[in-house]
């Protein structure tokens, strides 16, 4: 018997909002972690760089 999930019963609005909270979190943690990484680029390069990377699939 298939098992429900709270994530099932949200309507796709709800579900929107779930999935670009998790991206707008994805995009802030990799952009604290390439600032870690390259103290010192810009912040135009990291952003540019960030973009790339979400844009282009890099890791």
């Amino acid at each position: 018997m298939p098992r429900s999930s709270a994530i099932s019963k949200l309507a796709p609005k709800q579900k929107l909002a779930i999935a670009s909270r998790l991206y707008a979190t994805a995009r802030m943690v990799k952009l604290a972690g390439l600032r870690r990484q390259h103290q010192d680029w810009t912040e135009e390069r990291l952003r540019r760089e960030l973009n790339l990377r979400f844009f282009l699939l890099h890791d």
